[in-house]
């Protein structure tokens, strides 16, 4: 009784929430400025609506934290066993409860901006508007959350629930510490988008943002830009750590998904001034809106399983609703458009400056970059709705069709940098002569095996030198604003990344399977490999098992010491794992080795005489396996992705750190970033 009654308690609590929140919307749609204690009233409705959300969180974390596995959640994500961190992090990683967790985060941002608003400004028409659409926006998260509950009961007999004292465990590839830290930043950077839109929306309703809500707005979408871009690299390092993710990128749906709204960002801090502050068209609102749409679209296809992912859930009522809600926000939105009677995008280049240039080849390049991803995940959707075997959009898709738009960028990138001491003309021949390099290195096949790549990389690299001969100005001026420096570190980040794709993802080479023995030494790759003994383990921990109705070992491992790698004169050492648990199958950790020129990346994956051992280990038996099979891959210089991302991250700080220090003169709050 007390574990119902306690599970009746969280999901009362986001019951109350969302009912304090339309009190509060309704309060506010009658009051006005003169209305004092409306207005008070509708705050204190609001701050314990939003005390509520904090408690119905804490209350499903507290379920995982006890081991309450009557929950469906506790019992499909966590054990007995399992380590409180991962606990702690469990709201988070399950397909409900991580709706809760962005409803709760989405709170305190609002709470914290309504909290810290002067009294006095409380009854402004932009502000109890705002107030009023940030609550349409929770009342929608919290009907979200109980459409598909984390405080459902686990679906079982009277007579199990007195057996059932474990849960199925949590799945492997989320045992690791990135789980604890890339879905809160993925999740930050979406509260953040959600809230610069409402400022958005606001603005387009009122007539247009008052000066202090424009600060407000570029420092949301700088914070979201970060998190959003820390997401992706920290969610593509543990691909890379995970084998069978596809290395650090593969065209997943739900990867690809990922991109949408960092990329819509991006073209966002691409625009002109006059182009992102209303004065003539609505196009900075209009970008503001696809990256809305893409978070929307991205969280649809994870937490609403809308295609097969081994990122996404299952299928569930949440995407089909989130999809409706998207429709009414595009409907919404241009409404407000034709009553406001501006254009969505006016075409006033200036083609006599290669900045402005620059500036619209770079905006239309990241637009149509997102444009493809979007139909590479959207194309088997659609087809699904009219086939029982929909198509897939296969990783050549992306390949082909982003490349030349990533090279405009790359273009545009080298050109707002050149455009202090270059012209127009001057530009385009540059480009060209780099281009005929191009063709030339793709014909001759070098230096990598695939000409695509070939073609792009002398455009890298001119745009590389650029962007560091900026950067070499910059250094030279006795003051430069954070403006310049976070910028120009963020246009050298991507130029690294971008050469650590194209040179990793074509010219790795891999061994192919090669069939070993314990105790024996293998050549691949130029590489002299010697294998010791298997170690072979089981866990302290239990799950339950659904198959056999009882508590059975998590899983068994067996661990394989890599004595020696001698490659060059180099020596390496380290370990590679084959893990099996019970409930979610076989999982290889591969041994990586990092070096200067690139890395060294050693898995191992199973025999039916190491699946056997596996097993035997979780009757507790140790028996040694007679062979394995193991894999090599020489990726060369992944490295430059890592430093790049690293880059990027201190860029976007920088430029957030220096909006945050804005004293707010009044020119630069009507001039938006010009990330260019």
């Amino acid at each position: 009784m007390g574990m119902g009654m306690e599970v009746e308690m969280g999901e009362l609590f986001i019951i109350l929430a969302g009912i304090l929140l339309v009190f509060d919307f309704l309060l506010l749609s009658k009051a006005t400025a003169k209305d004092r204690k409306k207005l008070e009233y509708a705050f204190y409705t609001s701050a314990i609506a939003c005390a509520l959300v904090v408690a119905s969180y804490l209350s499903l974390t507290w379920a995982f934290v006890s081991d309450k596995f009557a929950l469906s959640e506790v019992y499909t994500y966590s054990s007995s066993g399992l380590a409180i961190w991962y606990k702690l992090g469990d709201p988070w990683i399950g397909a409900s409860g991580s709706m809760l967790f962005l409803t709760f985060l989405f709170t305190l941002l609002y709470f914290i901006y309504r909290f810290k608003e002067p009294e006095a400004e409380r009854g402004s028409t932009f502000r109890i508007t705002l107030y009023k659409t940030t609550d349409a926006f929770l009342i929608f998260f919290i009907l979200l959350v109980l459409l598909h509950s984390p405080f459902e009961h686990f679906p079982m007999s009277m007579s199990m629930q007195t057996v059932l004292t474990e849960g199925a465990g949590l799945n492997p590839l989320l045992q690791t510490f990135w789980v604890l830290i890339h879905p809160p930043i993925v999740f930050l950077g979406y509260a953040f988008v959600f809230f610069a839109f409402a400022l958005t929306l606001t603005g387009m309703i009122t007539g247009g943002l008052e000066e202090r809500e424009r600060r407000t707005l570029k420092r949301s979408l700088y914070a979201a830009w970060l998190f959003l871009a820390l997401g992706i690299a920290l969610g593509g390092w543990w691909s890379y750590e995970v084998l069978g993710w596809g290395g650090y990128w593969s065209w997943d749906p739900v990867e690809t998904a990922s991109l949408l709204p960092w990329l819509a960002l991006t073209a966002y801090f691409h625009l002109s001034p006059k182009k992102s502050t209303r004065d003539e068209n609505m196009t900075g609102e209009f970008t503001l809106l696809l990256t809305f749409l893409a978070v929307i679209f991205s969280t649809a296809l994870t937490r609403g399983g809308l295609l097969e992912s081994v990122h996404a859930f299952g299928r569930s009522p949440v995407g089909p609703a989130l999809m409706l809600f998207a429709a009414g926000i595009l409907f919404s939105f241009f409404y407000l458009c034709r009553k406001a009677k501006k254009p969505l995008y006016t075409f006033d280049v200036d083609s006599s400056s290669l900045s402005s240039v620059s500036i619209v080849i770079a905006y239309w390049s990241l637009i149509f970059l997102m444009i493809i991803c979007f139909l590479g995940d959207a194309a088997p959707i659609i087809g699904g709705l009219f086939r029982e075997n929909p198509m897939t959009t296969s990783p050549e898709f992306y390949n082909k069709w982003c490349f030349p738009f990533t090279l405009a960028f790359v273009a545009a990138l080298a050109g707002c940098n050149a455009s202090a001491y270059m012209g127009v003309k001057k530009y385009f021949g540059l480009i060209l002569a780099v281009l005929g390099v191009g063709v030339v290195l793709a014909w001759l096949g070098q230096p990598t095996p695939n000409p695509l790549a070939n073609f792009g990389l002398p455009l890298i690299l001119v745009a590389g030198f650029t962007i560091a001969y900026n950067f070499a100005r910059l250094l030279l001026k006795k003051k430069s604003s954070s403006r310049l420096w976070g910028k120009t570190i963020v246009h050298f980040a991507i130029i690294l990344i971008l050469i650590g794709v194209f040179v990793s993802s074509t010219a790795e080479t891999e061994s192919g399977f090669i069939f070993a023995e314990p105790n024996s030494t293998i050549e691949a790759l130029g590489m002299e490999i010697e294998l010791n003994d298997f170690t072979i383990s089981t866990s302290t921990g239990s799950v339950y098992s659904a198959q056999h109705h009882f508590n059975i070992p998590e899983y068994s491992a067996l661990k394989m010491d890599v004595t020696s790698i001698k490659d060059a004169g180099d020596v390496h050492q380290g370990a590679m794992w084959i893990n099996y648990y019970s409930n979610h199958g076989a999982v290889s950790e591969p041994l990586i080795i990092s070096t200067l020129t690139g890395d060294i990346y050693v898995y191992m994956q199973s025999t039916k005489s190491s699946s056997d051992s596996l097993l035997y280990a979780l009757m507790g038996q140790k028996v040694q396996p007679e062979n394995f099979i193991v894999s090599v891959k020489r990726i060369p210089l992944i490295g430059f992705i890592w430093t790049g991302i690293l880059l990027l991250g201190l860029g976007m700080a920088v430029l957030l750190a220096g909006e945050l220090v804005n004293t707010g003169d009044k020119n630069k709050l009507l001039t938006q970033i010009n990330a260019d």
